[in-house]
């Protein structure tokens, strides 16, 4: 398996957990920084996408959701 599979599997299941809420699991969506600008709600199927061009996972700092 590609080593950054596995970074960005762990790096979701770590960033999961500090994100995590029952809203969040029920609608299957998590807070996505996009270029440290905008923050964005995403699938948790598609936040991988997201972190493999490096945005981050939570809202931006002074965000404008």
């Amino acid at each position: 398996m590609d080593s950054r599979i596995i970074v960005v599997f762990l790096a979701l299941s770590i960033s999961s957990c500090a994100t995590d809420s029952i809203e969040n699991r029920q609608h299957g969506q998590e807070l996505i920084c996009h270029n440290g600008k905008k923050t964005l709600t995403v699938s948790t199927a598609d936040s991988f996408v997201h972190l493999q061009h490096g945005d981050t996972v939570g809202p931006c700092p002074a965000s404008d959701t």
